[in-house]
């Protein structure tokens, strides 16, 4: 992407709508596989997915300059720096109290935790998440312009795959289902980004 070019005109703006709606198809596949179907939530799902993906895709033009000249390779370090932002909020959840008891068989709230489920998705999930993200953003990016789009663009993928991460952390049988939406649907995303992508770093 060029300095005068708009990014919303850009190839990292088609690649994020390309990438985030691919990675949208590999988490309904795998949360069927291992969970259970949930495609009623294609329509409004195909809207957060491009959005997410073109928040993340403008991170990314921000942070190219400081990432590895060759494609793959910054796309692999831009996925490793998004996905930590989720491994924090990971961390943050599995340290309290499990939402979900599965202790007696069933997907329920636990007795007493119904009325800090909200606060948990605000500050386990998004808070943290976008704190992460501000922070690898600047510490790469080296611009307050980096930190913000990393912020919003780690919000975007904890909206999306992320979301299941105040429910299952802390529950050790649950680690894996997890980690395989997540990094199913950031995998998939990254290869079709980079895809895409590649002609506009060349």
């Amino acid at each position: 992407m060029t300095k005068t070019q708009p990014f919303l005109t850009s190839r990292y703006a088609l690649a994020g709508v390309f990438a985030g709606l691919a990675g949208f198809l590999a988490f309904l596949l795998i949360h069927q596989a291992l969970i259970m179907p949930i495609w009623f939530i294609a329509p409004l799902g195909v809207v957060v997915a491009a959005l997410a993906g073109l928040l993340v895709a403008w991170a990314y033009a921000a942070l190219r300059p400081a990432l590895p000249q060759n494609t793959w390779l910054a796309v692999l370090a831009f996925v490793g720096l998004l996905t930590l932002t989720q491994v924090a909020s990971y961390a943050v959840s599995s340290v309290q109290h499990p939402i979900i008891d599965y202790l007696w068989g069933g997907n329920r709230v636990l007795p007493g935790f119904e009325g800090i489920v909200f606060s948990r998705f605000a500050v386990d999930l998004f808070v943290t998440s976008a704190v992460a993200g501000a922070l690898a953003g600047l510490l790469v990016g080296r611009s307050k312009q980096a930190a913000g789009r990393m912020a919003l663009a780690a919000l975007g993928f904890a909206i999306g795959p992320g979301h299941n991460t105040p429910f299952f952390a802390g529950v050790a049988a649950s680690a894996g289902t997890l980690w395989a939406l997540i990094l199913g649907a950031i995998v998939t995303a990254a290869v079709v980004f980079a895809l895409v992508v590649r002609r506009e770093d060349s």
